[in-house]
C-alpha cells in the first residue's frame, strides 16, 4: 500500500482451523463433479470450494478439514495422479470486501511483501478468502492488518466453535 493512502475499511477477518487442499490437475481428465461427489458420498464437508475453466474442461480447489485426510485419501485413490493435497493451509476471509479491486491487490501485496504464500483465492458477493500456510496465519493477520482497518468490536479471528455436517 503506497504510504499516503489510508487503510481500507473492512467489517471483520476469520481464521479457519487447520485444513487441506485439494486440487484437481488441469487435463488430468477425471471430472471435478465426480471429485466432489467421491468427497460427499463419505460425508466430507468442503468449507472451500474455487472453480476454474480451463480449456474447456471444469477444474479447481476444494479445502477439508485436516482431520478428513485419510478418508479423502481413500475416497480419491483413483485420482490420485489428478490430484495435489496440500497441508497444513489456513483459510483467511476478509468481509465485506465489496468487490474492490484496490483491496484485493492490496492484500495480495503485503502478503507478498512478507513472504506469505497464497495457494487459493475464492470470492463471493460479500467475502474474500485466501489460502496459505496454516503455520503463517498469524503472520497473514498481520500483513493484511497493515492495509486494512477492522472495527474496534469486531469478533474474534479464530473459530471458537466449528459446525459439522452429517
Amino acid at each position: 500500500m503506497h504510504p499516503s493512502l489510508s487503510k481500507l475499511p473492512i467489517g471483520g477477518l476469520k481464521l479457519s482451523s487447520e485444513l487441506v487442499q485439494i486440487r484437481l490437475l488441469p487435463n488430468s481428465g477425471f471430472s471435478v463433479q465426480e471429485m466432489f461427489r467421491r468427497l460427499a458420498d463419505q460425508r466430507i464437508n468442503l468449507t472451500m470450494v474455487s472453480l476454474d475453466a480451463t480449456d474447456g474442461e471444469l477444474t479447481g480447489i476444494g479445502c477439508i478439514f485436516v482431520e478428513d485426510r485419510a478418508l479423502a485419501e481413500v475416497a480419491l485413490q483413483p485420482y490420485v495422479a489428478a490430484i495435489d493435497m496440500l497441508s497444513p493451509i489456513g483459510a483467511l476471509t476478509i468481509f465485506p470486501h465489496q468487490a474492490r479491486l484496490l483491496l484485493i491487490e492490496n492484500i495480495l501485496s503485503a502478503m507478498g511483501q512478507d513472504g506469505l504464500p497464497v495457494y487459493g483465492m475464492a470470492s463471493s458477493h460479500s467475502a474474500l478468502t485466501l489460502t496459505t500456510d496454516y503455520r503463517r496465519l498469524d503472520d497473514a493477520v498481520s500483513a493484511v492488518c497493515r492495509v486494512v482497518s477492522l472495527p474496534e468490536n469486531h469478533a474474534p479471528f479464530r473459530p471458537e466453535f466449528r459446525v459439522k455436517q452429517f
